[in-house]
């Protein structure tokens, strides 16, 4: 069928769906409880997706493609998944719908739900804005694209939804569909964001909110331009950041566009006013709300960066970007069970989104389990792309090293990681780390002044040298890496507190009255 009048929806967005009927079962999106002959059960959020997709396609027949796309966020997904969210849904028909309905198997093709039709009060599957109930509007022509991402605010997704002309429904979709690109983290996302936002709102140019959220996609365009485009991308984030503030001065997404455009580095204590300012009219708004804790880790605030990051993975649950943030704030708060959880749940869903996989790679060499890292690099299918052979073998080379600490190993190691901090950023990161889990030392704080205080014999360029891949944002300076368990003997040595001084940590300790974790219950 075609797939552009199915709905993509995220666990978050579930809660803006009203209730609907399958004969006499009742299906409740929001609070994912259905009720039927049989009883009544809570299911998954997956499964209710699934269940969603499979009812509002009346019969018809809805490809694995068009599953996967839809809710999975078109990421890569292995067969068992898909197969126990069907296995979930045929369950839950036989057991508390009493077989009111069913799913077939099309062979080659997908599946369609069978028996009972949509009746009753409910028959039209219908999307609620979260305040004031189901809308009267059905959806059946139209589903709503759903998904918000870093930098995305979920607060404007009723109000594109509401939209009642079709100019502003072809705006909704595209609008949704940038939320749904940016949460991918990645610069290619970035630039495919700019292009949805613009034609968006070319479509609605007197809604602040679209230009808001266009400034933030121009905002992660600077971040991952080359220098050519940077200031290109800088102007127009503060263009669409002025037009967004002239409709609505206190729009909470170009606020926080401005407030970030620049480098946090070393300016730490006027970002957190800045962002606590937004969140204080706008508690709810994600893109404030991201930053923040990306800044409260990187002055070693750990612990509430990591309750932020909690909020977030709970109203984005399929957002690769919070989760594998989720999982370093859960090993640096020493809740291993979960953290190995929420890196295995992550790596099944995007097995080739680089963060999510570097995330897993350092939890597993870094924690005892080489054997794990090593097989991960080693399945040549889940690696990121772009990541180049050099770049892998470099990593088999330093996870061997630290798994056998075998001298020789740990030469080659050190080595090729000094080589790699010398040809750019991604590399110096992955150098300070792998390092200092060496216990190298000496050669780790090289890097480290080289990197935060330009000084030394192994200052880093700002930008990468020849095929470094881009896992992040790497032409400003970050200092979360330093606040992870890994790095924690670097915090250990007379070395270590005065090159925070040197860059200005020091000095915002100070200033706001909040010492980093790493020094709770120590003399001042």
């Amino acid at each position: 069928m075609d797939g552009s009048t199915l709905v993509a929806t995220t666990a978050a967005e579930l809660a803006r769906w009203g209730p609907f009927r399958l004969g006499s079962t009742r299906i409740d999106p929001a609070s994912r409880e259905v009720r039927g002959p049989g009883g009544a059960a809570t299911i998954e959020p997956r499964v209710m997706q699934v269940l969603l997709v499979l009812a509002h396609a009346e019969g018809g027949v809805v490809t694995r493609d068009d599953l996967s796309r839809l809710c999975w966020n078109s990421q890569i997904v292995g067969d068992d998944a898909l197969n126990r969210a069907i296995g979930e849904v045929r369950r839950l028909a036989r057991t508390v719908a009493a077989d009111e309905f069913g799913v077939e198997t099309i062979p080659r093709t997908g599946y369609r739900l069978t028996g009972a039709v949509t009746a009753g009060e409910d028959a039209e599957l219908t999307a609620g804005d979260g305040a004031s109930g189901p809308m009267r509007r059905p959806l059946s022509r139209r589903w709503v694209i759903g998904g918000a991402g870093l930098g995305l605010a979920a607060a404007g997704a009723a109000t594109w939804a509401l939209w009642p002309d079709a100019g502003s429904g072809r705006a909704a979709d595209l609008a949704v569909q940038a939320r749904m690109a940016m949460n991918d983290g990645l610069p290619e996302s970035a630039a495919q964001a700019v292009t949805l936002l613009q034609e968006a709102a070319a479509l609605r140019p007197r809604d602040a909110a679209v230009w808001g959220e266009l400034a933030l996609a121009w905002k992660a365009m600077a971040e991952f331009s080359a220098p050519a485009q940077t200031a290109a991308a800088v102007k127009n984030c503060e263009l669409a950041a002025m037009r967004a503030l002239a409709l609505d001065p206190a729009q909470p997404d170009a606020r926080t566009a401005r407030i970030v455009l620049r480098s946090t580095y070393g300016d730490w204590l006027t970002v957190e006013r800045g962002l606590r300012g937004v969140l204080s009219g706008a508690p709810s708004n994600e893109a404030a709300t991201a930053e923040l804790a990306t800044l409260l880790q990187s002055v070693g605030r750990s612990r509430e960066c990591g309750e932020l990051i909690d909020q977030l993975v709970v109203r984005q649950p399929l957002s690769p970007v919070y989760q594998y943030r989720h999982i370093y704030m859960l090993w640096t708060g020493g809740r291993m069970g979960e953290a190995d959880r929420a890196a295995d749940r992550a790596f099944a869903l995007w097995p080739r989104q680089p963060a999510v996989w570097f995330a897993r790679l350092w939890l597993m060499g870094f924690t005892g389990r080489t054997g794990v890292a090593l097989a991960q690099i080693d399945d040549a299918e889940a690696r990121p792309p772009g990541l180049s052979n050099a770049a892998v073998g470099l990593l088999r080379t330093s996870m061997r090293a630290i798994g056998s600490q075998d001298p020789v190993a740990i030469r080659a190691a050190v080595e090729g990681n000094l080589a790699a901090a010398a040809a750019g950023p991604s590399g110096t990161i992955n150098a300070i780390l792998i390092l200092s889990a060496l216990g190298r030392l000496d050669e780790a704080f090289s890097v480290v002044n080289g990197y935060m205080l330009r000084r030394g014999a192994r200052v880093t360029p700002a930008r990468a040298a020849g095929l470094q891949a881009v896992l992040t944002d790497t032409s400003h300076r970050h200092s979360q890496l330093l606040f992870v368990p890994v790095t924690a003997p670097l915090r250990a040595d007379a070395r270590f507190l005065p090159m925070c001084e040197a860059c200005g940590l020091g000095d915002y300790w100070r200033r706001s009255g909040h010492r980093p974790d790493f020094l709770a219950g120590k003399p001042a």
